[in-house]
């Protein structure tokens, strides 16, 4: 009854925020405050509900979410997966830990030039500037989540006969979800960020999001260009809630 309740707040207070944003953008469009290439919401929903009607969104939407997707399914892989053992095992976070303190500050689209002489304009390009971009986070919450781990938990495990394998799936990998759910929203975040930056390569193939955002604003088309980032902002937002869901339901014990 409780969780039912903070649901429904949050989904009025919501709701409440996203009108009262909107009411002030159309109001600032009306008044002319805003300059006249800014469209207003109104424009803006108009042209997503005739892109949705056309159908010509479609394909764009498919591109940018199997990019996006594949990067995020790496980066939950191989971040958490790698994650795991270096917080588990010392050797190999001793061996992670100046590899990531180097690494990490990289602005990752720095690397594009890399990619592209080794992959050419391509998916895989795109899809490793969103996995090194994201895989940092993922790793880092996850080795922390391991590293905090409360000893008595393991002690008492160790005290019990439990092998270091049992330990693995048994106390650390339940033991620091809470943490690794958090590494795994920010790296979704990040992959719906650096999506648009992946798809300014190579922009005349004509496919995504960023394509869509890129052709507009060579044709002075703020309103399309507005019209794509909002759809974006709900993808992320769609997938953000699920994940969130998906957290709620695995981690059954916090709510409790």
């Amino acid at each position: 009854m409780q969780n039912s309740l903070k649901k429904s707040r949050f989904i009025v207070f919501s709701l409440a925020e996203l009108l009262l944003f909107l009411s002030l953008w159309q109001l600032l469009a009306m008044t002319d405050w805003f300059p006249t290439y800014i469209s207003s919401p109104a424009v803006v929903f108009g042209i997503i509900g005739e892109m949705f009607m056309t159908g010509e969104v479609f394909p764009h939407i498919g591109v940018s979410l199997y990019r996006s997707i594949i990067g995020f399914l790496l980066v939950v892989l191989f971040g958490t997966g790698l994650g795991i053992l270096a917080g588990f095992f010392q050797p190999i976070g001793r061996f992670f830990d100046p590899v990531v303190s180097f690494f990490n500050p990289i602005p990752k689209i720095a690397l594009l030039p890399v990619f592209l002489v080794w992959f050419g304009v391509t998916d895989t390009t795109r899809i490793l500037i969103i996995f090194t971009s994201a895989f940092f986070p993922c790793f880092i919450a996850t080795l922390d989540g391991v590293r905090g781990i409360n000893k008595l938990y393991l002690w008492s495990a160790e005290n019990m006969g439990a092998s270091r394998f049992k330990m693995l799936y048994r106390v650390i990998l339940p033991a620091s979800l809470p943490k690794i759910f958090d590494g795994w929203r920010v790296a979704l975040a990040l992959t719906f960020v650096m999506m648009f930056s992946s798809e300014m390569i190579g922009s005349s193939t004509g496919k995504g999001l960023g394509f869509m955002i890129l052709n507009a604003d060579a044709y002075g088309r703020t309103d399309i260009v507005l019209a794509a980032v909002t759809v974006i902002a709900a993808l992320g937002f769609l997938f953000d809630r699920l994940l969130i869901a998906l957290r709620q339901r695995v981690l059954w014990w916090q709510n409790r």
